[in-house]
């Protein structure tokens, strides 16, 4: 089983750096959204050549949890930074709906927070109950670990959402676009399943390296995906996948769409006057 956990690590790791290298190819009209997600790719890529640095070599002079704290800490700041960039690319041709977009964002993300440490607060008294001292550094990787998993059950939800807009409504966007924001949202879905089983599932040691093998599997099955079907023609090309089957649907939407644009535009400007 370690081999095959050893060679699933391997292959994101290579593939991702593939994946850098063709995003960085797309030169022309290159979406805002890819240089975050480059750079989100480099930093976990970095994160675990560190840790196998770090296992292999068995560096005692750094605490490896002051580490995990960094990377945890700056990879969910990149996780809000991507559902943002993302609203921002898929509703650009429609303001009223984006600046909706970033009012439900800027609620939800701090509730998804609060709510994950409610639930963490029971788990964290049975700790102290049990006798259990916690050192501080542990502490702040509880509080830490706290608010990644709301950044990312918050993060999921909301990417959830606007893959069922795109699918619903005619909204045009680049076919590079479209590939990525569904590979997006495949992972980032599961990969948040995922981790709410592993915590909410009194798991043994094997299902949870099982677990964390699936999970290694759908990555290389998104970066696999998204190498070989974003190219350099999907920069100019425009699709709409909503209602894709079902063309003669795609005008009455289309005007409902641009309706509610223009509802929310008018009721944007009324508030800031």
């Amino acid at each position: 089983m370690n081999s095959w956990i050893n060679a699933a690590q391997y292959a994101t790791e290579i593939l991702a750096i593939v994946l850098v290298f063709r995003l960085l190819w797309l030169r022309e009209r290159r979406e805002g959204i890819y240089y975050i997600f480059i750079a989100f790719l480099l930093v976990e890529t970095f994160q675990s050549l560190l840790y196998f640095a770090y296992t292999k070599w068995a560096v005692n002079q750094i605490d490896y949890r002051l580490l995990w704290l960094c990377f945890t800490a700056f990879l969910s700041l990149f996780s809000l930074w991507l559902v943002y960039a993302l609203a921002k690319a898929v509703l650009a041709e429609l303001p009223g709906i984006l600046r909706f977009s970033r009012t439900l964002l800027n609620v939800a993300f701090p509730l998804a927070i609060v709510i994950a440490f409610s639930t963490a607060k029971s788990e964290y008294w049975l700790l102290l109950r049990g006798g259990r001292v916690i050192e501080p550094m542990d502490r702040l990787m509880r509080i830490c670990s706290v608010a990644d998993r709301g950044i990312s059950m918050a993060a999921a939800l909301l990417l959830l959402i606007i893959l069922a807009f795109i699918l619903w409504f005619p909204v045009k966007m680049s076919k590079n676009l479209a590939i990525f924001s569904i590979g997006f949202v495949v992972y980032f879905a599961s990969k948040t399943a995922l981790e709410l089983i592993h915590l909410y599932s009194k798991l043994g040691a094997k299902a949870i390296t099982i677990l964390s093998t699936v999970d290694s599997v759908i990555l290389i099955l998104c970066l696999l995906y998204w190498i070989f079907f974003i190219g350099a023609q999907g920069q100019t090309a425009q699709v709409r996948i909503g209602h894709s089957w079902r063309v003669a649907e795609q005008a009455k939407l289309l005007e409902q769409l641009e309706s509610l644009n223009g509802v929310l535009m008018r009721s944007s400007q009324r508030m800031q006057m």
